[in-house]
C-alpha cells in the first residue's frame, strides 16, 4: 500500500551499514517546493517503518529551524532565567565555536558536526574548560530541540570527548609564569596577579578598592558559592606592588578602565587576555587556567589543604574540608611557601 502524499518515506542504503534503514520526512519549503529530510537511521525496516509512523502520528511542524535559530530562540529564554552573568559568557563563548554550523538546519545537525567543532578547539590549544563548555551548551540546545519537538533525539549524548595529555593540563607551567612576570606588556601584571591570587576572573574584576587592604595585605571579595563569597585572599609578596598599582589609580575598581569603571569579563578575556599571552609567546590557555594554576603552586609548595580550600573558595576539598578554622595569619604563611618564579 502506498504512502499519502507528504508521508514520507522509508528506503535501504548501500553497503555494509549497521543502521543502514532510512526513515525520511518531506518537508515544505518556501516557494511550495517540498524537500525529503532524513529522520533518523534503523537496524532494520520495521524499526524505521515505526519511527515514521510515530512522526506522523505527532508530526515536527518546526523542522527546518537551523541550529543559530534554535540557538537564539534558547538564549533569550536561558538569559533571562536568572542564571549567573559567568555561566552567560560561558555559554556566549561556547557559542563562538558552534556557530560555525549555525546555517545547518537542527533535523541534519549531527554528533560529527559537534565532533568536529571540539576536534578543531583541541587542536587550537583550547583547556579542557573550554571543550566541556561546548559540550555542555551542545546539550543544553537538544534538551531545548527536544521539549519543542524539533527533534527526537539528542546527538550530543553521544560526543566523544578528547584525552588531554599531560603537556595540555590547564595550568600554567613555573616557565610560563616567569615569562608572564619578566613581560613588560601593559596588562601581563593583571595575568600574574591572577595566578598568584586564585580568583575567578569575574571576581578579580569585580574587586572593588573598598576590597583590598594594603596594610594588611589582603583582599576580600569572591561569589559564586557560600564557601566563596567574602572569602579573603592574601596578598602574596611578588604581586603586592602589582596590586598598589592599581589601587593608586583611584579607581572604583581595582582593575579598572580609564574612567576608573568596571571592565567587562569578555573584553577582559578576548581584548586583553587573550592577545597578551599571544604577545608574550606562550599557551594561550583559559582565564580559570590561572585559578587552577594558584592551586597547583600552592599545592606544590605543600601549603596546607585546609588554606587552600579557603583561599580557592571551595565549598568542598578532596580530602579536607571545615576551612572556617583557619585564620588569616595563617593564609600568609602558606601563600608564603609559594617560591617567586
Amino acid at each position: 500500500m502506498r504512502n499519502p502524499n507528504g508521508y514520507g518515506s522509508v528506503y535501504k542504503l548501500q553497503g555494509n551499514r549497521r543502521r543502514p534503514w532510512v526513515a525520511a520526512i518531506t518537508v515544505n519549503l518556501e516557494g511550495g517546493k517540498q524537500k525529503r529530510q532524513v529522520l533518523d537511521y534503523y537496524a532494520d525496516r520495521k524499526e524505521a517503518l515505526a519511527a515514521l509512523a510515530a512522526y506522523n502520528d505527532n508530526p515536527m511542524p518546526r523542522a527546518t529551524i537551523s541550529l543559530g535559530e534554535l540557538y537564539k530562540e534558547w538564549s533569550e529564554e536561558k538569559y533571562v532565567s536568572g542564571i549567573s552573568k559567568s555561566m552567560v559568557d560561558g555559554y556566549k563563548a561556547a557559542w563562538k565555536y558552534l556557530s560555525v554550523d549555525e546555517h545547518v538546519p537542527m533535523r541534519e545537525h549531527r554528533r560529527k558536526h559537534m565532533q568536529e567543532v571540539i576536534k578543531q578547539a583541541h587542536e587550537a590549544g583550547k583547556s579542557k574548560s573550554t571543550l566541556q563548555k561546548i559540550r555542555t551548551l551542545c546539550s543544553q540546545l537538544y534538551i531545548h530541540a527536544m521539549a519543542e519537538d524539533i527533534v527526537i533525539k539528542d546527538y550530543s549524548a553521544s560526543i566523544v570527548m578528547p584525552k588531554m595529555d599531560a603537556d595540555e593540563r590547564n595550568y600554567f607551567s613555573d616557565l610560563e609564569i616567569k615569562k608572564i612576570a619578566d613581560s613588560k606588556l601593559p596588562w601581563a601584571d593583571t595575568i600574574l596577579m591572577l595566578i598568584y591570587t586564585g580568583w575567578r576572573i569575574n571576581e578579580f574584576l569585580g574587586l572593588t578598592r573598598f576590597g583590598v587592604d594594603l596594610e594588611n595585605g589582603v583582599m576580600v571579595g569572591g561569589i559564586k558559592t557560600p564557601a566563596g563569597k567574602n572569602r579573603t585572599v592574601p596578598i602574596h609578596p611578588r604581586i603586592l606592588p602589582l596590586v598598589k598599582k592599581w589601587y593608586d589609580k583611584g579607581g572604583d575598581y581595582l582593575i579598572c578602565n580609564d574612567r576608573g569603571g568596571r571592565i567587562k569579563d569578555r573584553t577582559y578575556r578576548e581584548d586583553i587576555y587573550r592577545p597578551t599571552l599571544e604577545k608574550i609567546g606562550i599557551r594561550v590557555l583559559d582565564p580559570h587556567a590561572c585559578r587552577h594554576t594558584c592551586a597547583s603552586i600552592l599545592n606544590k609548595a605543600g601549603a596546607d589543604k585546609k588554606t587552600i580550600q579557603g583561599i580557592m573558595g571551595h565549598k568542598k576539598y578532596s580530602t579536607t574540608a571545615g576551612y572556617t578554622h583557619v585564620d588569616v595569619e595563617q593564609m600568609h604563611r602558606e601563600m608564603g611557601k609559594i617560591k617567586l618564579c
